[in-house]
């Protein structure tokens, strides 16, 4: 068996659901990767994060953001601009310039988080789902 969503997919064969429950602390709720070896997000040029998300139409809105940390334990959030992809049912692309990520040396990338609601002031939200796909670096 996988956990992976196998409808709801932007190409392969599966995409990553990520089910959130912010009605309860801490309020926001997300997912993570460490990458072994450490990552130069920096090679052949790249310049952004770019990844696909969509939301479950019949969950609650929420902000969807990513988080990045370095090997020196140094981290930055960006947040999608509005609070729709978690209740869009079509696909979104979003690129994140890795500038974005301010305080993140980005050619030395240990973490990836995904999460829905707000990590650094949590407040009470709503519940759904999200499905993230084609998670990639490009130029």
């Amino acid at each position: 068996g996988t956990f992976g969503e196998t409808v709801r997919v932007h190409s392969g064969g599966q995409s990553m659901p990520v089910a959130f429950d912010n009605t309860k602390s801490p309020y926001y709720s997300e997912v993570s990767r460490t990458l072994a070896p450490v990552q130069n997000w920096t090679a052949g040029g790249v310049t952004a994060l770019s990844l696909f998300v969509r939301g479950k139409t019949a969950g609650d809105l929420g902000v969807v953001y990513v988080a990045l940390e370095d090997s020196a334990g140094k981290s930055a959030v960006v947040s999608y601009p509005d609070n729709t992809a978690a209740v869009s049912g079509a696909w979104i692309e979003w690129k994140i310039p890795l500038s974005s990520f301010a305080s993140v040396n980005p050619a030395k990338i240990k973490t990836i988080y995904i999460g829905v609601g707000n990590r650094t002031t949590p407040a009470a939200g709503g519940t759904g789902t999200i499905y993230v796909d084609d998670i990639r670096v490009v130029k």
